[in-house]
């Protein structure tokens, strides 16, 4: 940004704001005296952002006093653009109301043409204010560094007032980010890039593109690819009332990186660099006068297609299982009731109800309970639902090529027979609940009942795909025990044959698993096509079939929740933010499309998430495919505010560096487009940009400075989880430890001959943290979970953003003592003591865990005196925090309440790195004794085994170019030694590989350099039969 000039103007526009005179009790202005009493001027940079917002709410808590005035100044690119001036005088005047309302202060609005920092430092100037005060704008260090800061402006160009620039809102109460679980403030990267999230819904763990050459053996971005973790729903936009201006070439949408030609009256794409021309309605375009689509910080916008008169109105068609007992029937239908309260009058509602029988109930028939039959052997296509169900009793169906619309012919009459609107049927329906007992048919002692959970789902898409297809229908399936009958049984009937473990499953001894797999791919196909959502609410102590539905579940993007009963708080609580609406509503959008457009350079290798292929070929398409690969376009048929997905890109290799040093086009873009239709709105289209530029991976500096690693940990994660899945082979602890390293190689400083020097930049100390959880999360670890809990915790994380990912990966605890606030400390058996509270958030299970002398304190009954204040705070600060932390998610964690040595501590010891486990002294905290071996080795084993490689790869590792010599024979000597080394225990295989490793240090780094290369590959690449042991001491490097 250029300094500012004396002499420079500014169109201004003022803004008729409510006449709100604040009244002063007059008590209160006798106290103010001098300034006090004349009150002040305080300037407000405000804008359509989140950190602005927090901003103004901190001016109005923290500094504006009785007689001040606010003065909102909001920075445009043109002032006579009326949509622009409309849209800030109602944020003004939204303002201004609050703050009147909060303050009792008096507000003036100026809405001034220009860049922002120049506009606010004239403003200043022209008022003399007591401050200005300013929020950030959320860009990523990238952005600042390329771009600048309008803050960092202001900070170093305003003369005439003090600037107060308050941190984004993610920063917390008190302003400081907090590392939730290292219990230490954030590195300031990694909070721009929580901020970045909140205002755009995207994070990239290379947030500058690392190039490579095709001369490199092996890419910075081999294990963590340059990929970006999207939420299309993430935050509200204003909404652009017309349709979007596309490429004639790529069909990618006219937005602020466009190069516009103002006296041609053509833009430019910065994708195909095609030249498009402007319609007629972009006439009045000009510099000053900049539809919202160009405005530089529109990076987001959404379009908006057609009104809400058009928009089909939502169907809930409800599967429930009456294979239960009757106390467990009672919970259902008891929640099954309140959800109906709650879901609105224009709805469409139908049930079905199965057991070792479909029966699919007509809602409409007023007068009496009427229910149609199916066998739960046999699978039903759409012609047999059809004629079943007497749909062309009275008109004949449509001979084929004669369809009536898109409902098969279906009239609306028959449709409202069995799915009629909630306000025609809610007698009915509630009538059908109360009547449904368990099943009729007893299952035999030694044998388990009759579910027949794959023909009532086929059944239940039949139904909608003939009704209502492509309209916002969900398939809510409420399960309570595994199928046993027909297509999709998970088990036969015979106790004596178990259900499927993972070994099972690994070992393809599963008999009925792969069928129970391919019938459900079919059912996703089936509910993709017709753009329909299938929601799975499983509850029970024995497994459901919730891993062979997984695919039918994630393709469709439905929601899976997993209880232990149907009268536990997970399942109904969870059920009823399904249909909550208000602050915490889950935004729930259907048949939604996503699409990407890239610059040259880049392809897309696939997705990660709750989405199925469109099977869209195209030039963007790699020829490698991950997720729901080889297509640029997504179906989304559910998608919420928290849906997310992980792309992964493929960059393509330069000849030479030369090739990219001197690129004259140094920048990389992307767009995402997701096309949703909303029930409030109607179809319309939302809008991410995101710009960035390559750099060569030697570029150590300027590549760690864009490296978000949350992000990073988050795509790992969902990588393993894939690989999992698709690879038999494939070793997951061992691939993270390969990341680990080679990172740590790349990017870690070392000084040669001291081996305790080795130390990782600030943006990347954090990610071994992460690696070290991530292997012990129950995403890699299966053993003591069952296939259907590691399918379930699979989807979660697949769906979540980064924030909530990161949770999931490594829990967050926080301590409530009584000389202190409530502080995040680490994740160790080490921060457990007798008087402290501690909170742990593991996404899926909050545990509030009570030190012994606080629960003694509590069953003695101290809190329930009145000079005892101070407990009863205590008590109460971890159930106020977890009640907030369990009104924003969803599914609804589970809450476990503990004290200290009690049996349920279980939940909170599992999670602590067990630093202590009684053979040595330590500080505080419990002993904790376990088998488990990844807690052992991990902090010496993986921490020596990585700094082995990273010492030598470090010195060696930039000229370590691949030369086809003779190995030496000192390589040879040592590959044998080391391959000798590997049958002792990890204590002696590292003691005398650090040998080996000092000795090359040692010698002449020409002489040794191709045998330091063929050494570590030999040592690092052996093969998956030779196992490590346990490492039983710790070897210094």
């Amino acid at each position: 940004m250029e300094p500012l000039m004396e002499d420079e103007e500014f169109s201004i526009r003022e803004v008729v704001l409510p006449s709100l005179i604040p009244v002063v009790p007059e008590p209160e202005l006798e106290r103010e005296d001098g300034e006090r009493r004349r009150g002040r001027d305080v300037i407000i940079a405000v804008d359509h952002g989140p950190n602005s917002k927090h901003a103004f709410d901190w001016a109005l808590v923290h500094f504006c006093r009785l007689a001040d005035t606010i003065h909102l100044v909001h920075a445009v690119s043109s002032v006579k653009n009326d949509v622009v001036y409309e849209t800030s005088q109602a944020l003004m005047e939204k303002l201004a109301v609050e703050a009147f309302q909060v303050a009792m202060v008096k507000s003036v609005a100026r809405v001034v043409e220009g860049e922002a920092g120049k506009v606010i430092c004239k403003e200043a100037e022209r008022l003399k204010p007591a401050a200005v005060i300013m929020g950030t704008r959320g860009r990523s260090l990238v952005r600042s560094v390329l771009q600048g800061s309008v803050s960092e402006y202001c900070f170093h160009n305003c003369k005439s007032a003090p600037v107060i620039i308050v941190p984004g809102k993610e920063a917390g109460d008190e302003s400081i980010a907090f590392d939730r679980t290292l219990g230490v403030c954030k590195s300031p990267s990694m909070a721009e890039f929580a901020e970045l999230e909140s205002q755009d819904g995207v994070r990239m763990p290379w947030n500058i593109i690392p190039v490579a050459t095709t001369k490199d053996h092996q890419p910075i971005d081999s294990e963590i690819p340059v990929s970006a973790i999207y939420t299309p729903l993430a935050h509200s936009t204003p909404l652009l009332p017309y349709a979007p201006l596309r490429c004639r070439t790529c069909r990618s949408v006219l937005n602020p990186y466009s190069v516009v030609d103002f006296s041609a009256s053509t833009w430019g794409c910065p994708f195909c660099f095609n030249r498009n021309p402007f319609p007629l309605n972009y006439s009045s375009i000009s510099d000053t006068n900049l539809p919202p689509e160009l405005f530089p910080r529109s990076t987001t916008v959404e379009y908006l297609s057609s009104s809400s008169s058009s928009s089909p109105p939502p169907v809930f068609l409800f599967v429930v299982d009456t294979c239960l007992f009757s106390d467990e029937l009672d919970f259902l239908r008891s929640s099954l009731s309140q959800a109906l309260d709650l879901i609105p009058d224009v709805s469409v509602v139908g049930l079905i109800a199965f057991d070792s029988l479909v029966r699919v109930y007509e809602l409409g028939f007023p007068h009496c309970n009427k229910s149609y039959f199916f066998h739960g052997n046999r699978d039903c296509s759409k012609d047999q639902l059809l004629d079943q169900l007497s749909f062309f009793v009275k008109s004949p169906k449509p001979s084929s090529g004669v369809i009536a619309g898109v409902r098969d012919g279906l009239s609306a009459e028959d449709i409202a027979r069995f799915l009629p609107p909630a306000a025609d049927c809610q007698f009915t329906l509630h009538s059908v609940l109360e009547e449904l007992g368990s099943s009729q048919w007893p299952a035999a002692p030694d044998h388990r009942p009759g579910r027949c959970t794959g023909v009532a789902l086929r059944i239940a898409a039949c139904l909608l795909g003939a009704c209502f297809p492509g309209s916002a229908a969900r398939i809510m399936a409420f399960v309570g025990g595994p199928s046993t009958l027909g297509p999709g049984a998970i088990v036969s009937r015979e106790l004596s044959e178990p259900i499927r473990s993972h070994k099972d499953i690994d070992k393809d001894s599963a008999p009925c698993y792969q069928e129970a797999v391919e019938f459900y791919e079919k059912l996703a196909k089936q509910l993709v096509h017709q753009g329909h959502v299938l929601d799975v609410f499983a509850s029970s102590v024995d497994q459901v079939g919730i891993a062979e539905m997984k695919v039918a579940v994630e393709q469709t993007g439905g929601f899976v929740v997993l209880a232990e009963s149907f009268g536990h708080s997970v399942f109904r609580d969870s059920l009823k933010r399904v249909f909550q609406s208000g602050e915490n509503d889950l935004g729930l959008s259907s048949c939604g499309i996503f699409e990407i457009n890239c610059s040259k350079g880049v392809k897309v290798q696939g997705i990660i998430g709750p989405c199925a292929s469109l099977e869209k070929k195209g030039p963007l398409c790699s020829d490698t495919g991950i997720g729901q690969g080889h297509t640029s376009a997504w179906k989304m048929c559910g998608l919420g505010k928290s849906t997310s997905v992980c792309l992964v890109f493929e960059i393509a290799k330069r000849e030479t560096a030369d090739v990219v040093l001197q690129s004259q086009i140094n920048q990389f873009y992307f767009q995402f487009l997701t096309y949703t239709q909303m029930v409030k709105q109607g179809s319309g289209l939302q809008l991410f940009q995101e710009d960035g530029s390559w750099e060569l991976k030697t570029y150590r500096q300027e590549l760690t400075n864009g490296f978000d690693q949350e992000a990073a940990a988050v795509v790992m994660a969902r990588l393993i989880s894939f690989k999992m899945e698709t690879q038999p082979e494939f070793n997951p602890q061992r691939w993270a430890d390969k990341a680990l390293v080679n990172l740590c190689s790349r990017f870690g400083e070392y000084q040669k001959g001291n081996a305790s020097s080795f130390n990782l930049p600030s943006q990347l100390s954090n990610f071994p943290q992460f690696v070290f959880h991530l292997r012990r999360s129950q995403f890699v670890q299966v053993f003591n979970n069952s296939p259907d809990e590691t399918a379930y915790f699979r989807m979660i994380l697949n769906r979540e953003n980064v924030s909530n990912s990161v949770v999931m990966i490594q829990p967050w605890l926080v301590s409530f003592t009584f000389n202190s606030q409530p502080e995040p400390i680490p994740l160790d058996v080490a921060s457990i003591a007798a008087d402290r509270i501690l909170l742990l958030d593991a996404y899926f299970t909050l545990v509030i865990f009570h030190g012994a002398t606080i629960a003694q304190w509590r069953k003695a009954g101290y809190h329930h005196q009145p000079e005892h204040q101070a407990l009863v705070h205590l008590l109460q600060s971890p159930r106020d925090y977890s009640d907030t932390i369990i009104n924003e998610r969803f599914p609804i964690p589970r809450l476990v309440i503990c004290d200290q040595y009690g049996s349920q501590a279980r939940f909170l010891l599992a999670k602590l790195n067990p630093s202590s486990d009684g053979n040595g002294p330590f500080s505080g905290g419990s002993n904790v004794f376990t088998d488990d071996e990844l807690n052992r080795t991990v902090g010496g084993y993986c921490h020596a085994y990585s700094n082995c490689c990273e010492n030598a790869a470090f010195i060696f590792g930039e000229e370590m170019d691949s030369q086809k010599e003779k190995e030496p024979k000192a390589a040879v000597s040592t590959t044998s030694s080391c391959r000798k080394y590997a049958n002792d225990d990890n204590a002696t295989f590292l003691a005398n590989l650090k040998d080996h490793f000092n000795e090359f240090l040692n010698a002449s780094m020409d002489e040794h350099k191709t045998c330091f290369k063929n050494t570590i590959d030999k040592i690092f690449g052996r093969s998956k039969e030779v196992e490590t042991k346990e490492v039983e001491s710790r070897p210094p490097l």
